[in-house]
């Protein structure tokens, strides 16, 4: 079985659930979003959504609640429509009080059937703002929590981030686009803590991608970040930078179907 870890609703569905079934991927981890760069018809249009992106990984969107909602029944709608094809993540925000997370927590997340929590993407130097997300994990059963760790995230961010990951060792954390330019630290951590994985999407470069998936690759995870990365190439280049059949095998599936426990 071929899972897609990461990817975001995108318009229309149909046409994502076409470009699955061309791919051969079987189901995708769906994350909501509070934007659609897909929908983009001309260069003014997508340096708009550009910066709309730059500024949320800034973390110079506040916690956009409303926003997030929205996107979160968006997400529920497509789930709905799809949901043997479909697994959910949903966003939640941050620097909320824990009695304000946890009531999110169950009426988005919970209420939706939602599997996990993500995309996070704080800003640099705003990691301790997650201490209730990883509390709001531990209450409801260890929901996975799913990090965007690129830029802006620098390497103390991503060192907080696996501080936290020990401090609650039965939620599993996601760090998303293989740390980015620290990939090479962030190797070393995965290595040392149980419960933290990688996300493959935007990857930095194709031997980053090599030397990652060879050296940890029952801590890999398969992602596309669709609308931004392409089913067919990300699945492919996988398959062709995987030193053996079971490391590409649990990279592209095995890996997140034990940890999310997804079945045919």
């Amino acid at each position: 079985m071929v899972i897609d870890g990461h990817s975001h609703v995108t318009l229309p569905i149909e046409e994502h659930i076409s470009s699955m079934n061309k791919a051969g991927i079987d189901k995708t981890v769906l994350f909501s979003t509070t934007f659609h760069p897909e929908t983009s018809v001309n260069f003014d249009e997508v340096s708009t959504s550009i910066k709309f992106l730059n500024d949320l990984l800034a973390g110079k969107k506040g916690s956009m609640i409303e926003a997030r909602k929205k996107a979160a029944s968006e997400l529920a709608s497509a789930i709905a429509r799809y949901p043997d094809r479909y697994i959910g993540f949903g966003a939640v925000p941050i620097g909320l009080d824990l009695q304000e997370t946890l009531q999110y927590v169950s009426d988005v997340i919970c209420k939706n059937s939602l599997t996990g929590m993500g995309e996070f993407t704080p800003g640099s130097g705003q990691i301790h703002l997650m201490k209730n997300i990883f509390c709001a994990s531990q209450e409801f059963n260890n929901l996975p929590v799913w990090i965007h760790a690129f830029f802006p995230l620098t390497i103390q961010d991503i060192n907080e981030i696996a501080a936290l990951a020990l401090g609650y060792p039965e939620t599993p954390v996601i760090l998303g686009h293989l740390g980015g330019c620290n990939w090479l630290e962030t190797i070393k951590l995965v290595k040392d803590v149980p419960n933290l994985y990688l996300d493959t999407s935007a990857y930095y470069s194709t031997f980053v991608l090599w030397t990652v998936i060879n050296e940890v690759p029952s801590k890999c995870l398969f992602g596309v970040d669709r609308p931004f990365g392409d089913l067919q190439i990300s699945k492919d280049t996988i398959l062709r930078l995987a030193n053996t059949a079971e490391i590409s095998d649990a990279v592209l599936g095995g890996n997140i179907a034990r940890l999310l426990h997804i079945t045919e």
